[in-house]
């Protein structure tokens, strides 16, 4: 049993025949453009948006391991891409974590930053020299790990240069040392910091390693440290310009609130001192009246005691001293004391670290325009706000030039003309994008109103009409009437007489009943009606 009534296709068909009839070859033609458009446009926007995201799968790969890595990848019939010279394979992003798991099961890739479970392989037997070699491998791709995961590194190498240790060894080895080479992100660079921070990464992760002997390069071949190289340089320069900078922008801000934006050219000079000083300070501990602060920490006294008779003449003997004659009792006594005190100090040890400012050195010029209706004291009242800001002190030889000058309106009109320029784009592109969301739009209405003229041509054109046939045989009802008297005009007369079952169909008839299927049934059930209610059988002619 059919699901749909061959009568209803059929009217379908006759339906969609109908509707195509009723274009014109132009509007064919546009249609079908139209709907080619609205294909290959649907085609290319579903390309584009299944087209997956790659991501990288493994980088820094060696040939042997891209190769097995790409032969894996097109067995299970995973798409892939290769990247900077083959040494990168990307895959779609939502099946990298998958595809890793999958290639490890496979032992893939076999070299590369695999870090300290290399170890987990090191068996009983194995050597000295190996277990060493091993280690050494480990470590470094251990710290390859570890560099990776700085922002815009995408790669890393790192060579140990460990010297083999032997308890017989007469001299002492040669000192550890280290190479890295960064392989950067495209417009990455790494800043002072980020350096330094990469080298005392491998410093602090190598017995025996120090900071100076390890070497960084990036993939363009710039050493950006190593022995020899003055790294605090860079450090010193980025310190002092931020410092600038710094002092700058405040000044700067100050005159923008007062003469408004582009009225004011301020610029640093500072100088640091990135000297390292300990200063050791002694002093005595005092009251608060100045007084030094002593305590009694020992005391002695002593006292002695002579009486007796008067000595006979004596003195020494060949000395032009005249000899001690006395007569009469003698009497001795000598008394002494003595105290000993400490006294109270304080050692105070300052470290000062480095780059402080010892000296800054500001230049200002203001536009003079901008200080009209001021007053006269505009400038100096500027000028103190201004070293107030900077923070200028004359005593450790800080300098502040303020000057109004006129300024220059060329770059300023240069810059009103590009603004107003840019602006005109921006209106004229805005304009663009309107006018052709309008054409598209009126395309659209366009071609909507050509088919719905067409469709209103056509159902004009196929006005409802009946038959005439002779109107002896029956008594017509007044909606056959009716049909009848309104289609005369349109249909030429036929005589039903000459539609014998022996006669044949004119051709104009013919062609009516082919156009106008439709109308032509609906009058042969009004006739059939007509002959129920009648009771009587239409007369054949």
């Amino acid at each position: 049993m059919a699901l749909v009534p061959a009568g209803e296709v059929d009217r379908v068909k006759e339906h969609l025949r109908r509707f195509a009839s009723g274009f014109t070859p132009g509007q064919k033609a546009v249609t079908v453009i139209g709907v080619l458009a609205v294909l290959l446009g649907a085609v290319f926007f579903m390309n584009f948006a299944s087209r997956p995201s790659y991501a990288p799968l493994f980088t820094g790969l060696q040939p042997t391991d891209a190769g097995s890595i790409t032969q894996h990848l097109a067995a299970d019939k995973v798409p892939y891409e290769l990247a900077n010279g083959g040494t990168t394979v990307l895959v779609p992003a939502n099946q990298v974590d998958q595809q890793r798991l999958a290639l490890a099961q496979a032992g893939l890739p076999t070299s590369g930053p695999v870090g300290l479970s290399l170890l987990d392989k090191v068996g009983i037997t194995t050597s000295q020299f190996t277990q060493q070699a091993d280690y050494q491998r480990a470590l470094q791709g251990q710290l390859e790990q570890t560099i990776d995961a700085i922002h815009g590194v995408s790669g890393s190498i790192v060579d140990l240069a460990m010297p083999t240790q032997s308890a017989f060894a007469v001299t002492p080895p040669n000192p550890t040392g280290a190479s890295v080479v960064v392989d950067l992100a495209p417009g990455a660079s790494l800043t002072p910091g980020e350096v330094q921070a990469i080298v005392h990464l491998v410093a602090s992760s190598v017995p025996d390693l120090a900071p100076g002997e390890v070497t960084v390069a990036d993939n363009q071949g710039d050493l950006l440290s190593g022995p020899g190289v003055q790294n605090a340089v860079s450090g010193q320069q980025s310190q002092t310009s931020a410092e600038d900078q710094l002092v700058a922008s405040k000044v700067s801000s100050l005159l923008d609130g007062v003469l408004g934006t582009g009225n004011a050219d301020v610029q640093v000079n500072s100088v640091l001192d990135f000297s390292k000083t300990t200063t050791t300070t002694h002093a005595l501990q005092t009251t608060p009246a100045g007084t030094p602060i002593t305590v009694p920490t020992q005391s002695t006294s002593s006292s002695q005691s002579l009486s007796g008779a008067s000595s006979a003449a004596g003195g020494v003997l060949g000395t032009g001293v005249p000899a001690l004659n006395a007569t009469g009792p003698v009497t001795y006594t000598k008394k002494s004391s003595s105290a000993s005190t400490a006294v109270g100090t304080i050692d105070t040890t300052t470290h000062q670290a480095p780059g402080s400012v010892t000296r800054e050195s500001v230049a200002v010029l203001v536009n003079s325009k901008a200080l009209k209706g001021m007053g006269p004291g505009a400038v100096k009242t500027l000028q103190s706000e201004v070293a107030a800001a900077a923070g200028i002190n004359p005593a450790r030889g800080d300098v502040l030039s303020f000057s109004a000058i006129p300024f220059s309106s060329a770059a300023s009109a240069a810059a009103a003309k590009a603004a107003a320029a840019a602006a005109a784009a921006d209106k004229r592109s805005q304009l663009f994008a309107m006018a052709r969301d309008g054409l598209l739009v009126l395309a659209v209405l366009v071609v909507l109103f050509l088919l719905w003229r067409s469709s209103k041509r056509a159902s004009v054109n196929r006005a409802p009409v009946v038959l005439p046939r002779p109107m002896s045989s029956f008594q017509p009802v007044p909606e056959a009437a009716a049909l009848a008297a309104a289609a005369t005009s349109q249909v030429p007369a036929v005589n039903l007489g000459s539609l014998g079952r022996g006669g044949e169909i004119r051709k104009d008839v013919a062609d009516f009943i082919d156009s106008q299927p439709e109308d032509v049934a609906a009058l042969l059930r009004n006739w059939m009606n007509e002959e129920q209610r009648s009771g009587t059988p239409k007369a054949a002619g």
